[in-house]
C-alpha cells in the first residue's frame, strides 16, 4: 500500500512539473496542486513547518491586529516556489506574519508561515508579495509583505497594511480604579509606494503625486477636490482609485 502511494505522489509530481514547463496556472493546473497535496497529506507539506502562531494581545470591540479579520479566510500561497490552493489563512499586519490554519487534530492552531519562503500569497481576493523575495531592485525602506495592485506595466502600487497599537483602558467592568482592566486597540495605519517606470515612490500627500504625473496636476488637483471625504474615510480606497484614474484618462 505504501508503494503504491509513493508511486502515485512521483507520478503526480512528474505532472505537475510538466504542466509549469509548458503553461502558466490554470484551473486544471490547480485541480492537479490540489490532489498532490491530498495523495501526500496535507500535514506532510513543507509549508507547515513553521512555528506556532500566538497572540499576545487582549483587545475588545473587534478590534484586531489582523488584515480583513482576525477569523481564517480561504487563500491561495507561494512558497518555496510552488503554489498551495485553498488554504486557511490570515496576516497579522502588525508583525507581518502570514499564519496558517493547522490540520488533522492541531486544528486549533495557527503557524507562521517562513516569510523567507513565502514569494507571494492572496486572501480576500488582495494579492501581497514578499518584497525581498528575490528582488534586488526593491529599495531598502521597502521590507516584508505588500499587497500589489498592477495598474499598468509602468504602474504598480503596493500598500504596507499596518496597525497602530495603542492601550485603553475598561473602566465599566472593574469599579476599583486601581484594578482596571487595559486592552489592546489597533488602527489602521497604511503606508503607499508606487512603482512608476521602475522607480519606486513613496506617496503621502498630493504633492507627492503630482511630482510623479506633473502632467496629470489638474486632473489630480480635482480629484483631491471631489473626494476629499473619502481621503478621510479610506485612504487606502482613495490612492486606489486615484492611481487607477490617472491610469484611465488621458492628460490634458
Amino acid at each position: 500500500m505504501k508503494n503504491s502511494q509513493n508511486k502515485l505522489t512521483l507520478l503526480l509530481l512528474g505532472v505537475i512539473i510538466s504542466i509549469n514547463a509548458l503553461h502558466s496556472q490554470t484551473n486544471k493546473e490547480t485541480s492537479i496542486y490540489n490532489l498532490f497535496d491530498k495523495a501526500i497529506g496535507k500535514e506532510n507539506l513543507a509549508i507547515y513547518n513553521g512555528s506556532r502562531h500566538v497572540n499576545y494581545y487582549r483587545t475588545i470591540d473587534n478590534s484586531h491586529s489582523y488584515y480583513f479579520s482576525n477569523n481564517f479566510s480561504i487563500g491561495n500561497l507561494n512558497y518555496e516556489g510552488q503554489n498551495y490552493n485553498n488554504l486557511d489563512l490570515k496576516y497579522d499586519v502588525n508583525n507581518d506574519v502570514l499564519v496558517l490554519k493547522a490540520t488533522g487534530e492541531f486544528d486549533y492552531l495557527g503557524i507562521n508561515v517562513i516569510k523567507e519562503k513565502t514569494a507571494s500569497f492572496s486572501i480576500n481576493n488582495k494579492n501581497f508579495i514578499n518584497v525581498n523575495y528575490n528582488n534586488p531592485t526593491c529599495p531598502d525602506y521597502m521590507n516584508g509583505y505588500y499587497q500589489e495592485i498592477i495598474y499598468s506595466p509602468d504602474d504598480v502600487l503596493y500598500i504596507k497594511h499596518h496597525k497602530n497599537r495603542g492601550k485603553i483602558i475598561d473602566n465599566k467592568r472593574i469599579s476599583d480604579v486601581a484594578n482596571q482592566n487595559t486592552f489592546d486597540e489597533f488602527i489602521e495605519k497604511n503606508d503607499f509606494i508606487l512603482k512608476h517606470k521602475g522607480n519606486y515612490y513613496k506617496i503621502s500627500s498630493k504633492s507627492d503625486i503630482i511630482k510623479i504625473f506633473p502632467e496629470s496636476k489638474s486632473k489630480i488637483k480635482n480629484y483631491y477636490n471631489n473626494y476629499s471625504q473619502l481621503e478621510e474615510s479610506d485612504k487606502k480606497i482613495f490612492i486606489e482609485n486615484l492611481i487607477k484614474e490617472i491610469n484611465s484618462t488621458p492628460s490634458n
